[in-house]
């Protein structure tokens, strides 16, 4: 556990260093997002976890999906660390084909999950299916994907770039007839979609 969070706390500087404070980039999603305590909460890719001990620390509960056992492992062990791992669940899952039913859950959000996608808009449409209320979609802008690939690239790793536009996925949310709102930061473009009125 303890090399996980040595490993967390190097590259939080490592992107601070050039100009991406990830944690303070997740707390501007949130407040965003204007998500409220007791509503069900699914998240798309789970990564190392920053979104989800971000949102855990503000005492949500939150289910969270990614198909890479590595990364969630190290992710499970970060909650563990900050004594946070009995609100989230963490679960291997494919965000194309999730096994959910229908309006399971009043949130569902995807940080820095678009440029990874294979299909993103297989992704986007399961989504839409498994949420009540509102989707909050947030991802690199240029600066945030130039940091990122400086970082990988001092880690000898390459990447990936999205296979999307945030323009795409603002008109897909639209044909579903939702309410799109678009916010930047420095690093990062948030999209809030909302059904209903």
């Amino acid at each position: 556990m303890k090399a996980e969070i040595a490993h967390l706390r190097k590259r939080l500087a490592q992107f601070r260093k050039h100009g991406y404070d990830i944690l303070k980039e997740r707390d501007f999603a949130f407040k965003k997002a204007g998500f409220k305590k007791g509503k069900r909460v699914l998240e798309i890719g789970t990564g190392r976890g920053y979104m989800a001990l971000t949102l855990a620390q503000k005492g949500f509960e939150v289910t969270t999906i990614d198909n890479d056992r590595k990364i969630q492992r190290s992710a499970k062990a970060i909650l563990k660390y900050y004594h946070l791992k009995k609100l989230v669940r963490l679960k291997i899952m494919n965000a194309e084909w999730l096994k959910f039913k229908d309006g399971s859950f009043d949130y569902v959000l995807a940080v820095n999950f678009m440029h990874h996608a294979n299909n993103p808009m297989r992704c986007l449409g399961e989504m839409a299916r498994v949420t009540k209320e509102k989707i909050l979609i947030v991802d690199v802008n240029r600066r945030g994907a130039y940091i990122l690939e400086k970082v990988h690239a001092q880690e000898g790793h390459h990447h990936e770039r999205s296979k999307i536009g945030f323009p795409a996925v603002k008109e897909f949310f639209r044909k579903e007839k939702m309410q799109v709102k678009t916010y930047r930061s420095r690093c990062q473009t948030v999209i809030v979609a909302k059904k209903g009125d």
